[in-house]
């Protein structure tokens, strides 16, 4: 079959007024190796100086291309950096408008008796003994006064602490982290282990201090007693085993949980026609109950964690169907209320 090919060619050549001799020069041009084609060039550059600049022009292009693609991604996530930073700060300032500090609904008169024994325990490691003295004086007297006007006073909060420990790795990572530690664990190499489960807490914990009013008074009493019989490292004793008396009381807010429930009431204050921008945040709000659950804040066999769940799931359902879903929300805000009740825990 080559054959018969060539020998047709040949003839339309022929037929066509060129030569057997053109032909098959023409056709070993067609063969020319790179190397004979780099000689070419070097040998006459007018030959390939359109296919050069057409070249460089398609990778400046190229490199233009590449440059804003890395550019659009470092905007990207940036932006996506600024709007977690946003979400954060609006869930963190409504949960701390909701545990107002309560050491402001204390009596001054206890708040300057707590703050006198401190500065008395001081004023003793100073050497300042009159001093330490009169202060226990005036603080027993401003502790008896705010028990006779309530004698029933018993925990009294006397300060608040807001702490914030984030991680914002997704449920990937945090699952390969989990599974990671279980081998570990499995190995016996426990410290490499925990070094691993340490980092993973994202959390709002509100830390309230409270004083024991039926104990800390006779405490006071006692250290201004060893204080007149000149026994100064004794009563800072004492001192230091009333401090030790204060409660401080640790309430742990999930920080996805929050985000989750944000997801959703901005989901919900969104226009019918945005479909597409409710369904990704609802996805997004899905993907923090993940991360709640393998954190270990929720539990997924819960009831409130999945009733939460199947209503996110019946929202976006209805969203890409007929879009009827007000009452929908106002049922998925109640369901995140149960299911915050059931992970909120206080930890003395």
């Amino acid at each position: 079959m080559k054959k018969r090919f060539a020998l047709s060619l040949v003839t339309a050549t022929l037929l066509g007024g060129l030569t057997t001799t053109a032909l098959f020069a023409d056709n070993g041009a067609m063969k020319d190796t790179v190397a004979q084609k780099e000689a070419k060039a070097v040998a006459n550059p007018s030959a390939v100086k359109g296919e050069a600049s057409a070249k460089a022009k398609v990778e400046e292009t190229q490199a233009k291309d590449e440059f804003k693609a890395k550019e659009d991604a470092q905007k990207f996530a940036m932006q996506a950096r600024i709007d977690r930073m946003q979400r954060l700060q609006r869930v963190f300032q409504k949960e701390a408008s909701m545990h107002q500090d309560k050491s402001k609904e204390t009596s001054k008169e206890i708040m300057e008796a707590i703050h006198l024994t401190f500065q008395a325990a001081q004023d003793i490691k100073n050497g300042k003994h009159d001093d330490a003295a009169k202060k226990l004086e005036q603080a027993s007297k401003d502790f008896d006064s705010a028990l006779k006007k309530d004698p029933k006073l018993d925990l009294v909060p006397i300060a608040q602490e807001i702490q914030v420990k984030t991680f914002a790795g997704d449920s990937k990572i945090i699952k390969q982290a989990i599974d990671t530690a279980v081998k570990l664990l499995k190995e016996h190499k426990t410290q490499d282990a925990r070094e691993i489960i340490l980092p993973l807490r994202d959390e709002m914990d509100f830390i309230v201090q409270y004083l024991p009013m039926k104990t800390y008074p006779l405490v006071t009493k006692h250290a201004a007693e060893l204080l007149k019989q000149k026994k100064d490292k004794e009563a800072l004793m004492v001192l230091a085993k009333g401090f030790g008396t204060i409660v401080a009381i640790q309430n742990n807010i999930p920080i996805p949980l929050m985000l989750a429930s944000d997801m959703t009431i901005e989901a919900s204050k969104l226009d019918k026609t945005k479909k597409e921008q409710a369904i990704k945040l609802l996805e997004a709000a899905k993907e923090q109950l993940k991360r709640a659950e393998l954190l270990g804040y929720a539990s997924k066999h819960s009831q409130a964690y999945k009733a939460v769940e199947k209503q996110i799931d019946a929202i976006e359902d209805e969203i890409k169907g007929k879009n009827i879903v007000e009452k929908m929300y106002e049922d998925l805000a109640a369901k995140f209320k149960s299911l915050f009740e059931e992970t909120r825990k206080d930890h003395k």
